[in-house]
């Protein structure tokens, strides 16, 4: 930073602007140029964005075809949601019982094992959740 001094007529005065003087070291700071390169393929990119959302709006808002595909997919979504949360109780009872029978298990496993299954079983409990609520709301909506 540096004092610029100006000559008064009442006598000397001091003034300093710091934010002056660093926006003019930026200036010339090279770091901070873009490449004109990266602009253009940024430019491309956000026009390629642009497309496809405008694709997409245009689309039909409703297709049988694409409501059956969609429910076949939640389905097998919340299936495999559930098969894992089985998974993980299953494995949790198998370390368990080798625990309890003195076989070489991890406490710390045990323990990561323990939370593993209380924390799928908790998720999966809130998607029922909000599934059911989302399943009210359908059901009272007037059409």
């Amino acid at each position: 930073m540096q004092f610029n001094t100006i000559n008064t007529m009442q006598g000397f005065q001091t003034q300093f602007n710091p934010i002056q003087n660093y926006n003019n070291f930026l200036k010339g700071n090279a770091s901070l140029q873009v490449n004109n390169d990266f602009q253009n393929d940024f430019d491309r990119m956000l026009q390629n964005e642009m497309k496809a959302e405008e694709a997409a709006s245009k689309r039909p808002v409703y297709d049988a075809d694409n409501a059956a595909g969609l429910m076949n997919s939640i389905e097998r979504a919340f299936s495999n949601g559930l098969n894992d949360v089985n998974e993980k109780k299953m494995q949790l009872n198998m370390m368990q019982e080798a625990f309890a029978r003195g076989e070489d298990v991890s406490i710390h496993d045990l323990m990561i094992a323990s939370e593993k299954s209380a924390l799928s079983m908790q998720m999966a409990m809130q998607i029922r959740n909000k599934m059911i609520s989302a399943y009210t709301d359908l059901k009272n909506m007037s059409i």
